[in-house]
């Protein structure tokens, strides 16, 4: 009899001694999930600076806890012990040590140009950044607690840290870029933040967000017009450039189909379907820049452009009649424009 008991106990003993994870559980209510973001979204802020840290997308951690099916102060999992690490990392890109303004290091996109890194912030256990500054993930211990709320872990940040003009031709492939995982037994695999897919870098010092901006002058008397070489019916438009910094951008306006007569200045536009019977007679349309008539064909310096923010070119339209006698009809025109750096 004491034999038997002897093995028993030593049997127990043996179970005991081979267990070195804590048992955690995911909340019964919650599943783990994926959330997808894509360069592509971000291509104006990724344009616009040369050395920067761009924050691409935040993920809060409300939204984290609904999509995984449980409310943001309910526990993500419980562990039957204490000291359970969570491991913030796991990127499908290389680390590399590194020092953004957030203090963390960098997930090679672009060897020495562009990095991807992540902030966790706004929750109870404070800020953390992946990958540490060494490149390497970012492992946090709970402590005495044995679970866990995303009121705790925070809100999810994606930053790209550019430190110079990129070139066409390299891309970002889709993948995991990061996971969050609690190491018990087993492990349990909480988010992945993935590029939903491949995006191509290009080369875009300049960009605009108004690449078809509309005039509208309504309806302008002819009685205004006092002779040839005299204009009315002014309008406001503004043309939006985007450029990295230390860059000066121009404009060149263009016109196609026929032209005016020779004695009309250059910046003058000719009138969609001129020759039609509804269209006006004698008129065309002028922009100035800063109250200076514009040259068709010409480059337009315009201001040198800041890193922070979109430039506002300001432009003013007007009729110019450019024949002794104006004939009233439709009076539309057409320009084209392009913009260009140095």
């Amino acid at each position: 009899m004491k034999h038997y008991l002897w093995l028993f106990i030593t049997s127990i003993l043996l179970l005991n001694s081979n267990k070195s994870f804590a048992e955690c559980q995911l909340n019964p209510n919650a599943a783990p999930i994926s959330l997808y973001f894509n360069l592509k979204e971000s291509e104006k802020k990724i344009n616009k600076a040369n050395n920067k840290d761009i924050n691409i997308k935040t993920f809060s951690a409300e939204q984290i806890a609904s999509e995984m099916g449980i409310d943001v102060n309910a526990p993500i999992f419980s562990c039957d012990e204490e000291n359970i690490p969570l491991m913030f990392g796991d990127s499908v890109l290389t680390g590399k040590p590194g020092n953004t303004e957030h203090g963390t290091g960098g997930l090679k996109i672009i060897e020495d140009k562009l990095y991807l890194y992540f902030v966790i912030s706004g929750g109870n256990i404070g800020k953390i950044g992946y990958p540490k500054s060494d490149g390497t993930n970012y492992s946090y211990n709970l402590g005495t607690r044995k679970k866990i709320t995303w009121k705790d872990i925070g809100n999810v940040s994606i930053y790209l840290h550019k430190k110079g003009a990129m070139h066409s031709g390299k891309s970002l492939s889709s993948g995991v870029m990061f996971k969050l995982a609690a190491l018990g037994s087993p492990v349990l695999n909480l988010i992945s933040v993935r590029h939903s897919s491949t995006y191509r870098f290009k080369t875009m010092s300049c960009m605009t967000t108004t690449p078809s901006p509309k005039v509208n002058f309504g309806n302008v008397q002819s009685s205004l017009f006092k002779g040839k070489g005299t204009t009315a019916g002014y309008a406001n438009f503004d043309i939006i450039i985007h450029c990295v910094e230390n860059v000066i951008p121009k404009i060149t306006f263009s016109r196609r189909g026929i032209k005016n007569p020779t004695d009309t200045p250059d910046s003058v536009i000719r009138l969609d379907n001129s020759n039609d019977a509804n269209t006006a007679q004698g008129v065309g349309v002028q922009i100035l820049y800063h109250g200076t008539p514009v040259s068709l064909g010409k480059p337009l310096f315009l201001d040198h452009t800041s890193q922070d923010s979109g430039d506002i070119a300001h432009f003013t339209a007007r009729y110019y009649q450019t024949r002794n006698k104006i004939t009233g009809g439709t009076a539309n025109a057409t320009a084209h424009f392009t913009i260009q750096y140095e």
